[in-house]
């Protein structure tokens, strides 16, 4: 019996773990293919694009995401389950640097009605800057400015154990980083 049960939590895993990966390939492909013209965004980003022209919400960070050409397309996300980690809605994009893959998770939090769950986070991310849901690794998160917006920034390229910051992918993620934290400062 402990071998049926060990077994079926072994296919289980593997399940839950090829559907993961499945999942951001298709993510990438979705973004590749509603790309115009194939290219990286590796232009340089709109410095002159202001927060104050979008709205105070998850849609006008979205919005501002892309004027600033971090995310190609804001219709190209899939909706998270924004409550696994406490937020009240978030959006995760596909997009590409200099031929690297990246993946951005975008969460708004309520803050006039956070839960234990969002509190837990919330406090983890303003303590060390990374958090962990159901025993699973830590994951790197920043914190908006205005403590309203959660993000999560992936680029593999990046070495999170000694980063090289001359590289273009770290430059241009401390820059997404930068204009997340400041928007709707």
């Amino acid at each position: 019996m402990k071998r049926i049960l060990t077994a079926i939590l072994c296919a289980g895993i593997l399940a839950v773990t090829a559907a993961g990966c499945s999942y951001n390939d298709a993510l990438y492909k979705d973004s590749n293919s509603s790309s115009q013209n194939g290219e990286d965004s590796t232009q340089p980003t709109t410095s002159s694009v202001s927060d104050q022209k979008y709205s105070d919400n998850l849609d006008g960070l979205v919005d501002y995401f892309v004027a600033k050409q971090y995310i190609d397309n804001k219709d190209n996300s899939i909706k998270m389950d924004a409550s696994a980690i406490g937020a009240a809605e978030g959006k995760k994009f596909a997009a590409k640097y200099s031929g690297t893959n990246i993946i951005i998770e975008l969460y708004r939090y309520d803050t006039k009605a956070t839960n234990d769950t969002a509190n837990k986070i919330l406090n983890s991310v303003k303590a060390d800057g990374t958090f962990s849901i159901y025993g699973l690794p830590s994951v790197t998160a920043y914190l908006s400015d205005n403590g309203n917006y959660l993000m999560i920034y992936t680029d593999a390229s990046i070495d999170k154990t000694n980063p090289d910051k001359t590289k273009d992918n770290y430059k241009h993620r401390d820059q997404v980083i930068k204009d997340f934290k400041a928007f709707k400062k």
